[in-house]
């Protein structure tokens, strides 16, 4: 589906300060939060950056921020309520795919790729990963290439999840950072194999 416009309602405010609600009718939270889902082409929307939307949607309800208006086209934050629920990327296996808030399961059994890479981070954004196939297969998860992040004091960038149950739950605490709030990974496995884990303490350069 797409934006509907007789399903968003102006309740108070002013430029700025605007709160909507909106009935996203079949379409999921995820679908919404995806950049360009309000898009103004036509000047019968006039969202500007921190206008908050309250969206009812098939799989919950959560407020999203307005980040920004360019030339009509509107990006959204996650603002608070239920996280959207995502669909790991499909793909060559050896490419890096993009991130975007909200809960994921993860592993070969659910979808091809293999190496991720975290959004951009932002106050109150939320990734949550877990792995929910069985097997050993290593999904690898970076904060981003050498060109935007820098590595902390620990040297840690990234972190593997291998085995059914392991997960990790970051949350942004500014522009430039995410922070671990759980991790769960497997250091050996039946075989004795050592595992490679670490930290998701990321900090943007």
């Amino acid at each position: 589906m797409a934006y509907t416009a007789g399903n968003l309602h102006l309740r108070s405010g002013a430029p700025a300060d605007l709160v909507y609600n909106y009935d996203a009718g079949s379409d999921a939270l995820a679908t919404v939060l995806v950049a360009g889902y309000f898009n103004n082409s036509d000047d019968d929307l006039n969202l500007v950056a921190d206008d908050m939307i309250w969206v009812r949607a098939t799989d919950g309800n959560a407020w999203f921020r307005v980040a920004s208006v360019s030339s009509g086209s509107v990006t959204l934050e996650f603002a608070g309520g239920n996280l959207p629920i995502q669909t790991f990327a499909t793909g060559t296996v050896a490419s890096v795919n993009k991130l975007l808030v909200g809960y994921y399961d993860c592993g070969t059994a659910i979808a091809t790729a293999t190496r991720m890479e975290l959004p951009t981070p932002y106050p109150g954004a939320e990734v949550y990963v877990t792995k929910a196939d069985s097997g050993t297969a290593g999904i690898e998860f970076t904060a981003g290439s050498a060109t935007t992040m820098v590595f902390n004091n620990l040297n840690d960038r990234e972190t593997t999840l291998y085995m059914q149950g392991d997960y990790f739950h970051c949350v942004g605490s500014s522009a430039t950072r995410w922070r671990v709030m759980g991790q769960q990974y497997t250091s050996t496995y039946s075989s004795g194999s050592v595992m490679t884990g670490g930290s998701l303490m990321f900090y943007a350069s």
